[in-house]
This record gives C-alpha cells, sequence and structure tokens, in this order.
C-alpha cells in the first residue's frame, strides 16, 4: 500500500499529504478534524515527510495504548531531550484534543501539575506516556478498531520475508 501511494518516492517516503489516503485504505476512524492535525503536525515536525521506516513503527503500535503511547509521546519530543516542552506540548494537545474535546484547552501549566509525578519540574517521555495512557483510556479513545499485526502487513503489500524488525515483532 505504501508504495502506490499518490507522492510514493523510490528513496522510501512519501509527503504528508497522502495521510487521508493512508487512513482510508487503513480503515482507520478518523474524523476531517483528526486528519489535518496528523498532516499539520508532519508537515511542522517532519518537513512533510513520512518514510516508511517511520509509517511502519506508527502504524503497528497503534493497536496497543501502552505502545501507542509511549510512540505518541517519543514523536512529540522533537528535540530529543527526553521531555515534553511547552512547544511539544502544545503540538501533542492540537492532535490529542481532536480525539477528545475534553483536552481542548488543557494549559500545559495543568499538564505539569497532571502528569509530573516526581516532581522534578519537568515532563518525561514516561510521565507523558502514563498521562496520554490515562487520557486515551477515559475519554473517547484513540485505540478504536485498529488492525492487528498480521492484518497490517497484509494490507501494507508486505510478505513475511520483506517485513522490517518492527513487523515481526
Amino acid at each position: 500500500m505504501f508504495r502506490a501511494l499518490p507522492t510514493y518516492q523510490p528513496e522510501g517516503w512519501v509527503k504528508a499529504s497522502d495521510i487521508p489516503t493512508i487512513i482510508e485504505k487503513m480503515e482507520f476512524p478518523r474524523t476531517k478534524e483528526q486528519i489535518v492535525a496528523y498532516q499539520e503536525h508532519w508537515e511542522k515536525h517532519y518537513g512533510g515527510i513520512i518514510t516508511l521506516q517511520a509509517f511502519i513503527e506508527s502504524a503497528t503500535v497503534v493497536h496497543s495504548s501502552a505502545q501507542y503511547a509511549r510512540d505518541l509521546a517519543s514523536r512529540f519530543d522533537s528535540d530529543g531531550k527526553g521531555t515534553i516542552s511547552r512547544e511539544e506540548f502544545d503540538a501533542l494537545l492540537k492532535v490529542m484534543s481532536k480525539h477528545d474535546p475534553k483536552l481542548d484547552g488543557k494549559s500545559f501549566e495543568d499538564f505539569g501539575t497532571d502528569a509530573d509525578l516526581d516532581e522534578e519540574g519537568r515532563v518525561s517521555i514516561e510521565e507523558c506516556t502514563n498521562w496520554i495512557k490515562f487520557h486515551c483510556e477515559s475519554g473517547p479513545t484513540l485505540f478504536q478498531k485498529f488492525p492487528t499485526l498480521a492484518q497490517l502487513g497484509t494490507s501494507l503489500g508486505n510478505s513475511n520475508s520483506s517485513k522490517s524488525k518492527c513487523m515481526q515483532q
């Protein structure tokens, strides 16, 4: 499926403009607003490019709330410091509030109070992961109607021999 996307490049990437097609083909239940938030995130933080590897890593964890929450927190840690800054939180909230409107208007200070359990004055990836899991499992969930790994491999058009390590786990 990835190679059949309109903007596929032989170097193994597509443009964020293919996100609606990806979501449709993967049969993920998403609203127009959610899809726009995904596209804007990939545009801003990844130059509008989705590599096959990044796609596989994201797509293979969506069926598990724990794995997906960790992947989401890590992807929004755009500076790689292992913590979530105000700017990173704002980007994360923009996507998450499309899934759970109760999060709309949450402040960075609220996030810090809720998530910074060790009270070090910063929110680690692990603390952010737990915060995401809490909100996803207590409200309208991000984790609805996702394919199993076997179904994902089939819809990607991969054979067992061409799957990446993360597809085989």
